[in-house]
């Protein structure tokens, strides 16, 4: 089932300097993956503008307007779409996620539903240089290992060690 739409509304904002759009570059069909509808595969086929910046500092010349609640940027299948196959990554992993997207109809390969699986994100500014430091809670008994940003004196966390056996 193919859904032909076009992208219509107000221009957006740059999404790098914020800055209103006010010029159409050009416009052009996006293929966009959904969920199924009635057991059959929906394909939107979406005309979206794509926008010039007039910013002089921004470093972006143009930028693709984006749907709300349907298209992300760089992205082939829906948003809705990309939530079930995160949902049935976490739940099944690889192949058996892949079997499962297969009867349900959604477009589900082993690797793309293990592309959903991303880390956590990583705190605005990680430490470049961790140092490693041991001491004793309790003097003979109880050690632990604190980990030290060496760049800005701060600790990041203090993990406990086993109990001595000796």
């Amino acid at each position: 089932m193919v859904i032909d739409a076009t992208g219509c509304g107000p221009p957006g904002a740059c999404p790098q300097c914020q800055h209103p759009a006010a010029r159409v570059h050009s416009r052009y069909w996006r293929h966009i993956a959904g969920l199924p509808v009635g057991g059959h595969r929906l394909i939107v086929r979406l005309r979206v503008r794509r926008f010039f910046c007039d910013q002089d500092r921004c470093r972006r010349r143009t930028f693709v307007e984006q749907v709300a609640g349907l298209t992300e940027p760089c992205r082939r299948s829906s948003t809705a779409a990309r939530s079930t196959m995160r949902a049935v990554a976490i739940e099944l992993g690889g192949r058996p996620g892949q079997r499962l997207c297969t009867k349900v109809g959604v477009h589900g390969r082993r690797t793309a539903l293990l592309g959903q699986l991303t880390a956590q994100p990583v705190p605005a500014r990680a430490p470049r240089i961790l140092g490693i430091d041991e001491f004793a809670f309790r003097r003979g008994r109880t050690y632990g290992t604190v980990l030290v940003d060496v760049e800005s004196s701060r600790p990041v966390d203090v993990l406990p060690v086993a109990v001595s056996s000796v």
